[in-house]
C-alpha cells in the first residue's frame, strides 16, 4: 500500500525504465528525450546516467527505507552529482523535502525541476499524450502531483491548480 510520503512499497514504477535512448548524448548527464509509442502516445526516454545509477539510486530507497530520509537523502545526492537529469531522484529529494523535513522550498526546486526537464524536452506546440502508465513517464506526473500540494501549501493556489491542469492535459485527462 503507498503511504501518502516517506518510503513506500516500491513497483516496477519506481524504477528507472531500461535504457531506450539513442546513446550518449552531449552536456552534464544528458538530456531528457519524447519518443512516440502509438496512436499519439509519447514516453520520456531518460538519459543513459538514469540507467548507469539505477543501483545507487535503488540503495538510495533501500537506506530510506532502513535509516530514514537523512542517510538517504546523502545516498540521492551522490546518484544526482552524476546525473543531474535524473527525475526519480529530484522526485525522491522533493518527497523528503515535502513531508519529511517540511521544507517548502527545497521541495518546490526538486518537484519543479522535474516539470521543468519534462517541459524542456516537450517539442514546442506539442499536443500528445504522456500517460502515466508508461513507466518513462510516471515521475513526470507524480512530481506534477506533489508539486501541486507543495504550490497550495505555499498558499499559491493558481500555480498549483495550473501544474495539476497541464498534468491532467497530458494524461489524457480532463478537469476533474
Amino acid at each position: 500500500m503507498d503511504r501518502p510520503h516517506g518510503p513506500r512499497k516500491r513497483s516496477r514504477h519506481d524504477r528507472p525504465p531500461e535504457r531506450r535512448g539513442s546513446g550518449r548524448s552531449d552536456g552534464p548527464g544528458g538530456h531528457l528525450k519524447v519518443v512516440p509509442v502509438a496512436g499519439g502516445f509519447f514516453e520520456l526516454v531518460h538519459p543513459p546516467c538514469v540507467e548507469d545509477l539505477r543501483l545507487d539510486y535503488e540503495e538510495a530507497l533501500e537506506i530510506w527505507e532502513v535509516s530514514g530520509p537523512e542517510e538517504a537523502r546523502d545516498a540521492l545526492r551522490y546518484v544526482l552529482a552524476g546525473c543531474s537529469a535524473n527525475l526519480w531522484v529530484h522526485l525522491a529529494l522533493g518527497r523528503i523535502a515535502l513531508h519529511e523535513s517540511k521544507d517548502l522550498p527545497l521541495a518546490r526546486g526538486h518537484l519543479g525541476y522535474v516539470v521543468e526537464l519534462v517541459e524542456r524536452a516537450l517539442p514546442r506546440g506539442f499536443d500528445g499524450l504522456l500517460p502515466e502508465d508508461r513507466p518513462g513517464n510516471r515521475p513526470y506526473h507524480d512530481a506534477a502531483d506533489e508539486l501541486g500540494t507543495c504550490l497550495e501549501r505555499l498558499k499559491l493556489m493558481a500555480e498549483a491548480k495550473a501544474v495539476r491542469e497541464r498534468s491532467r492535459h497530458l494524461r489524457g485527462r480532463g478537469a476533474p
